[in-house]
């Protein structure tokens, strides 16, 4: 326990702590302040004046004790906020990966179909997604779930999403390292069904039209999908974080016989607010 703080006298009799006690030159001569009862006073000789601007400069001096700079430092901290905890995220996806954890092989070793064909489900292979993530702070509910937004835009115009939904996070080696999985909703602005190319009777260009659709878009079944997606994380530092994110789209064919499903494999860099949790 610290001991207490000694007071020391003033010539004039009174007594003052030593961290508030300071001189100022007043007119040539070094002169002692005090703090007294929120005004400045000075004494010299058992005279006492009204401090004037060199004594307000002196009383500022005087408050700028060390406990002053403790709460100076404090204040560079960030105090954590109803965001904190809080996380947004850019992630550069493959857009219709051959990796299928969800199907009945991991990868799908396929022959090259002939030629003018292509499997159901591969239209958008090979393209290119940005993905924007927006986490919320864990809830205090049962294994803290964050609630999820997401952004998912194609850069070759083909299927874009839009999702929100739960992730539950584990972290290993005292957090440096995590896994994640979640689920979500998600609708798209693609094609529930894609026109038929091969009707009879219809116009060349419009069955070209058609066929260029038929070959490099898919048809998802459904507008509404689910999301089921994982993640790995590595935390780069209290605040960045880095990710391996795979994302699926797929209705089960709850609504429709037509599912094909796509999924989406890539890296995301993850921004925390505030404290981390």
């Amino acid at each position: 326990m610290p001991a207490p703080r000694q007071t020391r006298a003033l010539p004039d009799g009174r007594e003052y702590l030593p961290d508030i006690y300071f001189f100022l030159f007043d007119d040539k001569i070094l002169r002692p302040y005090t703090i007294d009862a929120g005004c400045a006073t000075a004494a010299l000789k058992g005279k006492h004046d009204m401090l004037g601007w060199k004594g307000v400069l002196g009383a500022a001096m005087a408050l700028a004790s060390p406990s002053a700079f403790a709460q100076e430092r404090v204040s560079d901290v960030e105090i954590p906020t109803r965001w904190a905890g809080s996380e947004v995220a850019v992630g550069v996806l493959q857009h219709g990966s051959n990796f299928h954890p969800l199907g009945g092989k991991l990868i799908f070793d396929l022959p090259k179909p002939p030629g003018g064909q292509i499997y159901e489900g591969f239209e958008e292979d090979g393209t290119v997604d940005i993905q924007l993530v927006y986490r919320s702070p864990p809830l205090r509910l049962m294994f803290k779930p964050r609630l999820t937004a997401k952004v998912q835009i194609n850069t070759d115009g083909r299927t874009n999403f839009a999702s929100v939904g739960a992730e539950w996070r584990q972290r290993l080696l005292q957090g440096r390292l995590y896994g994640q999985i979640g689920i979500g909703l998600a609708v798209h602005d693609g094609y529930r069904f894609t026109p038929d190319p091969f009707e009879p009777g219809l116009a060349i260009g419009e069955a070209r039209r058609r066929y260029d659709v038929y070959r490099t878009r898919t048809s998802f079944g459904s507008r509404v999908l689910f999301n089921p997606n994982a993640s790995i994380g590595v935390r780069l530092s209290r605040r960045l974080a880095v990710e391996a994110t795979w994302e699926h789209f797929s209705h089960r064919q709850l609504f429709s016989k037509q599912n094909p499903g796509i999924d989406n494999l890539g890296l995301r860099v993850v921004r925390t607010f505030g404290a981390r949790r």
